[in-house]
């Protein structure tokens, strides 16, 4: 159980190679940031693109790269899907996760979790920006980094907070759609995910959401 939160937690995290420093803006800047940001996310009902995912080991000062696509159809459906070096699939239906692997399947609820939830609002959040202040999970704070805005998520809840001390949202400041998302774990480990030749939209096959 625990190595599959981890896993949906992956999703949620990013790491980003930092050129700039951090900067916090003002509270009247962060409200235009974050309202900017909520306009553009109100506009995607669906949203496609492929990623690459660097997750790198603290201690062992070890790197481990994987590449993939995601799906997401507004509200609740998102398909996060890793074929490169291992084929792996979570697809986010509503109140069901369903987890695919070359030799198993598997489906929870996660109304039966309060973590669950929390990950599936975190992982929602992360595709389209939505809520960056109006989630009680988290405490967020508004940066730029260079020509990037920077919703820095820190998490309020413990189940959360065992899993990891922060996460950032990077959002092209022209498009305010993420770009980017850094998750840092509670043992020092940190993922990132690049998203690139974000589409959003177009169509979806429905079946890219079934269980089976």
């Amino acid at each position: 159980m625990r190595k599959i939160l981890i896993t949906l937690c992956m999703v949620t995290s990013l790491t980003l190679q930092a050129q700039a420093p951090l900067k916090k803006v003002t509270d009247a800047q962060a409200q235009t940031m974050v309202t900017k940001i909520n306009q553009t996310a109100a506009k995607i009902q669906t949203l496609t693109c492929q990623f690459t995912q660097v997750k790198t080991l603290r201690f062992l000062n070890d790197k481990m790269t994987s590449q993939g696509r995601m799906c997401y159809e507004g509200p609740d459906k998102l398909r996060w899907e890793y074929t490169t070096p291992y084929n792996y699939a979570f697809i986010l239906n509503g109140q069901k996760v369903h987890i695919k692997t070359a030799k198993r399947q598997q489906t929870i609820d996660i109304r039966q979790s309060r973590l669950f939830q929390g990950i599936a609002r975190v992982m929602m959040n992360s595709v389209t920006g939505k809520s960056l202040t109006s989630d009680k999970d988290f405490a967020c704070t508004m940066l730029t980094r260079g020509d990037d805005w920077v919703a820095e998520l820190v998490p309020q809840k413990k189940e959360m907070k065992q899993l990891f001390t922060t996460i950032r949202l990077y959002f092209d400041g022209k498009r305010q759609m993420v770009s980017q998302v850094e998750m840092t774990e509670k043992n020092g480990d940190t993922t990132i995910i690049t998203l690139r030749d974000v589409k959003t939209n177009g169509k979806i096959d429905a079946q890219m959401f079934a269980e089976r």
